[in-house]
This record gives C-alpha cells, sequence and structure tokens, in this order.
C-alpha cells in the first residue's frame, strides 16, 4: 500500500510552508517623544530665512536681586543684563524603500506594498527625531548615578535635588532607556518609605504619546531605546520644562510627476514615483526636526550602568 505523505506532496502540490494572512510586525521601538509635552517647540525654519532657530535668553525677571543702597539718595551704577543664546539647527531625515510590481501584486490584502511602505514612514521619522533628542540630553554637563552602576531610587531623587537647588522649576520630565527603568524598578522593590508611582493609563498616554509609563515622585517617565550609551552607561536625563527645544521644516508642495503624501500633524512628506524601466515603485520619506539643549540649569543627566 502507497501511503500519500505531506513530505512527497511539497514538490508539486503542497507549501513547504503556508503564509499568514494576517502581516505582523517586528518588534521596534514606537515611542514618540515629539507628543510628550516635555520638550518646548521653537517652531518651523520655514520663511526664516535660515536652517537655524536661535533660541533667546535675557537677564530678566529676577536673574539680578535689588540691593541695599548705602544711602537714600547713593548714586545707583549700572547693572549689566545678562544673556545667552542657543541654536537648534534643522537636518533632514529620510528613508526610502523600493518594491517591484511583482513583489506588490503578489501580496495578500493589507500586504507589503507602496501604501504601507507609504504609511510606516511617519514612525520612522519619529525614532529618527528620538535619536536627535537623545543624543542632546547625552550634553548634560552635570550627572546623577554612578559609572556602571544599575539605576537606583537614590539616583532619581539625587536628579531631582539637583534641579531644585539649582531653581529649575517643575514640572520635571525624564527620558530614560528601558533598561535604566528596570533597574530603578528593581530598586524600588526594596524601599519602605512612601514612594508613589504612578503608571500611566491609556488617556495619558494618547496624550503625552506612546512611551510614556507614568510618573515616579512627580516626574513624568518617558523610555526610548534610542538614549545614547558610552563607556559601559546610558545617558538618560531629568529636565525641566525649557531644557530642551526642537525645530522643524515642513517640506513645500511637490512640484512634478511624484505622489504626495503628507501625515497628520507630523511635518514628513512621503514621495511615491514611479522608475518605469525597472517596473518598480519608490517611496521616499523625508522630515526636517533639530533639537538642541537650551539651558545647562534645567537638565541633570541620569547617567547609570548599560
Amino acid at each position: 500500500m502507497t501511503v500519500i505523505l505531506h513530505s512527497n506532496l511539497e514538490t508539486d502540490l503542497r507549501l513547504a510552508a503556508a503564509l499568514d494572512r494576517e502581516l505582523h510586525m517586528l518588534l521596534a521601538d514606537m515611542a514618540g517623544l515629539r507628543r510628550s509635552g516635555a520638550l518646548k517647540d521653537c517652531g518651523l525654519v520655514n520663511g526664516t530665512g535660515s536652517d537655524t532657530k536661535r533660541v533667546r535668553f535675557a537677564g530678566l525677571a529676577g536673574t539680578d536681586a535689588m540691593s541695599t543702597t548705602a544711602a537714600e539718595n547713593t548714586d545707583e551704577g549700572t547693572t549689566a543684563m545678562t544673556d545667552a543664546s542657543a541654536d537648534i539647527a534643522v537636518v533632514r531625515g529620510s528613508l526610502r524603500r523600493d518594491i517591484s510590481d511583482l513583489a506588490s501584486m503578489t501580496g495578500f490584502a493589507s500586504d507589503i506594498n507602496p501604501l504601507v511602505l507609504a504609511q510606516s514612514m511617519v514612525i520612522s521619522s519619529e525614532r529618527w527625531f528620538n535619536s536627535l533628542v537623545a543624543t542632546a540630553i547625552a550634553g548634560a554637563s552635570t550627572d546623577v548615578g554612578t559609572s556602571t552602576v544599575d539605576a537606583s531610587f537614590d539616583d532619581w531623587m539625587d536628579g531631582i535635588y539637583t534641579l531644585e537647588i539649582a531653581s529649575a522649576p517643575g514640572p520635571y520630565a525624564a527620558i530614560l532607556h528601558p533598561r535604566q527603568w528596570a533597574d530603578l524598578q528593581e530598586s524600588l522593590r526594596g524601599e519602605t518609605g512612601p514612594v508613589q508611582f504612578l503608571p500611566a493609563v491609556q488617556a495619558a498616554i494618547a496624550i503625552k504619546g506612546q512611551g510614556y509609563v507614568g510618573s515616579l515622585a512627580g516626574v513624568d517617565v518617558f523610555l526610548s531605546t534610542d538614549v545614547t550609551s558610552s563607556g559601559g552607561n546610558r545617558h538618560g536625563a531629568m529636565f525641566g520644562y525649557g531644557a530642551l527645544g526642537y525645530a522643524a521644516g515642513v517640506p513645500l508642495p511637490v512640484q512634478g510627476g511624484a505622489t504626495e503624501i503628507r501625515s497628520g500633524d507630523a511635518p514628513i512628506l512621503v514621495e511615491i514615483q514611479r522608475d518605469s524601466s525597472a517596473a518598480t515603485t519608490e517611496v521616499v520619506g523625508h522630515a526636517y526636526y533639530g533639537a538642541s539643549l537650551l539651558e545647562q540649569g534645567r537638565i541633570v543627566g541620569f547617567v547609570t550602568d548599560a
């Protein structure tokens, strides 16, 4: 008796593997720091005559206190006003995907096609924005934490104390690497005093964006895998509003044959164009952002073991 075996049918009548019709995304960081509300939006460079936004600071509103005069008719000398500025240079970020007609037409419904590739560009632009912010916070001149030592709740409170001593106004926010957050939570398990952690609810995530995990001791916590590392450490940060700023540019309408796609509040331009001789569709996304550390007194680096 000859038995019909699946292994024998794989050559002509069966597939070695059947594809699931639902397309699942590989695990990726979808945090969106741009929507967190913790960063100062310094506007667009469109129509400014420059690709760099200069944020100006004037030493007014209490920077210099009055002093008691020697007598009621003492001639008071002038006090120079302190001033400073910080620049935010807007640069281009881009990503390109090419897909052949045959690859597109053989896919299932909602499979990989030019439109799906175009829609994914939005998340890719946010990831790039996060990396710009992560690079900026690594420039904090004052750090808390111990090199190559796991993050602890003592480090967390040191960060709060440092900002308070510097008279940095709250509320505070922090951007950490998930490794730092995991170590910090482990440290919290050993705390016996009154420590308040308020986990993020869906409504808060909708407002502050993906990546928001909650509030610890009054500090809003955002996670990003783009937090930089060096010397065996991750360089997160805790800061008050105004420590970090970003600027953007909005690409002008496309002139030519390319199909243009824009997405909500994200200043991103996605163009779909044909390479007819290769029967291929090119999907190219462009975004223009810059992020900078504006004022050192409002930020403290959270530098702990990677």
